[in-house]
């Protein structure tokens, strides 16, 4: 038995004790006596196998932090801290090596860990600290506590004991105190972006935000972010390459019978084109379902987290959300969801079975926002040339469905609403899951098999290609320029919006990414997710998707004032497009009754010569009073021409993931 007595004369105030026995007694009465392992301290001692990062002068109101560090290159698994005294806080993930908290009381706390070492030995401990009251208002800084070298993150300042005149005079300088060299990318301003240094073992990078009031006070506060060595990399065959690494997830059940091949097969760096998992190793959700609708635990049973609380958020959307079964059912084609604040793109992959999400849409609260990266999505530039924009957007109720939410705001959004961001998302990315293991197959695939091997040989886009072909080849190649980068032809710059109109709205598409194609290539696989996409959202939620072609938005100017020269709100519905939709639906969604997208209601023509912003209220255009947008409306129109240019860019790298990323044949 360790000695108590031992471990306790070597513990200072903060640091964390190891609770583990080692053997029991007997033996020689000359036997050496056993060498006592060092208990956890702020120092790393000879036979450490762990540190702990504690705060020592942590203060109410504030962030702080606590992190635990192996004293060499072992990674650890099944983290856990628990709350065993103080006054309640509420870490949004208790199962990473590090947390962010912000005590509102003074007072004694403590936390009870957990984990496991590379040896398998499940470790336990105690960290303790305490918290003084703050004598008054300073800066609170938020962000992810750990990142895995390379990654691309930010964190984000708030000054909440500050007036909104002070904070707006107020400037912000952020630095590098001590750790790994470090360049910010943004230095200055209420938020800070950076990529985490190349580390070979866990290191603790100090950042300081100082801000300077008008009145000449200042104001300064820390962040000690946790960066990690990521696991063993994969050679030049990774299928996550090195240069844009993986975040850290986990099961979100621990207790999950998958839990091992989620972590080996769907999102480690050490994956590879000849190492993916088979069938039998990881199986589509489908093959343990038979085909039926699977239920909300056994979708749980499948989803890695990089945060607890999105697991969390997850699970009461299929509960909430899923009335009919639909996501749920259609995730019978993939073997997992990985959900990370730090996952971008959002798309699924046939080379694993598994569809990632970015958990930008899924949060509720302010806090849980506070874990996702503000690095700016990748913004595309192709077709820059081009004299033509098509935008786009969902509406509900003349309003536009999905709302906006400022970061600066700190607002939440309603459980309700999370549906008009995530819904068109799945049916989409899920439609590709379905297209490339399509439902008739679950229950007949064998174990030996990869996934992408699954595929059969008629696939809902071929079909859809072959019976019922979109026809307008200028828009394929127009796909070419805008989705995979290809040099626009002098003729392809000379197209103004008519030119476009006349190729477009003559054809039985419902978006220009239906077109989406690489060169050589004879069949679209967005085309059908398109359709799916547009269609199941009317259907079920009632949302319906404007689709206009205008001029070229000019270089500082306001999506809003773009004049529409065609366009439609609920194209899905056209009487052309409508046996495409069937096609679609009956393959890729078998437990639709027949005759469903019967239901999709006629397209309403927008009106050419008025703005986009305008075109928004149809209420107020068939009154004959069309309205301008109001300033909120003008704001969220704003965010969604981001939006739009981020989604070009994520449908771009997510195309190039399924159709280029790997050797394998997807």
């Amino acid at each position: 038995m360790r000695a108590r007595a031992l471990a306790a004369r070597a513990l200072t105030a903060g640091l964390l004790v190891l609770a583990g026995c080692g053997g029991g007694g007997g033996g020689d009465a000359g036997a050496p006596a056993p060498v006592a392992e060092p208990a956890l301290g702020a120092q790393c001692l000879s036979g450490s196998v762990a540190r702990l990062e504690l705060p020592s002068a942590a203060l109410t109101g504030r962030n702080t932090e606590l992190s635990l560090l192996s004293c060499g290159t072992a990674i650890f698994t099944e983290l856990r801290w628990t709350q065993s005294a103080g006054p309640a806080l509420k870490p949004l993930s208790a199962r990473s090596q590090a947390l962010t908290l912000e005590p509102v009381e003074p007072g004694n706390y403590r936390f009870d860990l957990s984990f496991r070492d590379e040896a398998g030995v499940l470790r336990s401990g105690t960290a303790e600290f305490s918290v003084a009251a703050a004598g008054e208002p300073g800066l609170v800084l938020r962000g992810e506590p750990s990142a895995y070298g390379q990654g691309a993150l930010s964190l984000r300042a708030w000054a909440p004991g500050l007036s909104q005149a002070e904070r707006d005079g107020a400037r912000l300088q952020w630095s590098v105190v001590d750790g790994p060299a470090t360049t910010l990318k943004e230095s200055e301003g209420w938020r800070v972006l950076l990529t985490a240094p190349a580390v070979s073992r866990d290191s603790l990078l100090r950042l300081r935000a100082t801000a300077t009031l008008a009145s000449g006070r200042t104001l300064s506060q820390d962040f000690r972010l946790l960066v990690q060595a990521p696991p063993h990399q994969a050679g030049s065959d990774a299928l996550f390459k090195a240069s844009e690494p993986v975040s850290r997830v986990y099961p979100y059940l621990s207790s999950s019978p998958h839990a091992q091949a989620l972590q080996d097969c769907v999102y480690a760096p050490s994956l590879s084109n000849s190492n993916t998992c088979t069938l039998g190793r990881l199986p589509l959700l489908g093959q343990e379902t038979r085909g039926e609708l699977p239920t909300v635990a056994q979708v749980m049973q499948r989803v890695l987290v990089s945060n607890d609380w999105m697991g969390e958020a997850f699970e009461n959307f299929l509960r909430t959300q899923d009335a009919q079964g639909d996501f749920r059912r259609l995730l019978n084609a993939t073997t997992a969801v990985v959900i990370g604040g730090r996952v971008r793109p959002s798309f699924y992959w046939s080379a694993t079975g598994a569809i990632y999400l970015d958990a930008a849409n899924l949060w509720s609260s302010p806090e849980q926002r506070d874990t996702l990266s503000e690095t700016p999505d990748p913004r595309s530039d192709y077709g820059a040339e081009l004299h033509y924009a098509a935008p786009w957007r969902y509406v509900r109720n003349n309003q536009y469905a999905a709302g906006i939410y400022p970061v600066a705001e700190r607002g939440t959004r309603e459980p309700g609403a999370l549906v008009y961001a995530l819904g068109p998302l799945l049916y989409h990315e899920l439609s590709h899951a379905g297209d490339a293991v399509p439902p008739r197959l679950h229950a007949l695939l064998s174990g030996d098999l990869r996934v992408w091997q699954a595929s059969p040989a008629l696939t809902t886009a071929k079909d859809l290609a072959q019976r019922l072909p979109f026809y307008s080849q200028e828009m394929v190649a127009l796909g070419r320029v805008q989705f995979f980068g290809v040099k626009a032809t002098a003729a392809q710059i000379a197209y103004q919006p008519a030119d476009i109109v006349r190729f477009f709205s003559q054809d039985r598409v419902n978006d220009d990414y239906n077109y989406s194609m690489p060169e050589g290539a004879t069949v679209s696989a967005e085309d059908p997710a398109m359709l799916a996409e547009e269609a199941m959202m009317q259907l079920r939620y009632g949302v319906l998707r404007d689709f206009a072609i205008t001029p070229a938005l000019p270089s500082g100017g306001s999506s809003a004032e773009l004049i529409v020269q065609w366009g439609q709100r609920g194209r899905i519905g056209e009487a052309a497009l409508r046996p495409r939709v069937a096609l679609v639906l009956e393959q890729l969604m078998p437990w639709l009754a027949p005759g469903f997208a019967d239901a999709l209601a006629p397209p309403l023509a927008l009106r050419p010569g008025l703005s986009w912003g305008q075109n928004l209220d149809q209420a107020a255009i068939a009154a004959g009073q069309p309205r301008a947008l109001s300033a909120r409306e003008r704001l969220i129109e704003a965010e969604h021409a981001q939006q739009r240019g981020s989604e070009t860019a994520r449908r771009v790298r997510a195309q190039q993931l399924r159709d280029g990323g790997t050797g394998l044949r997807r």
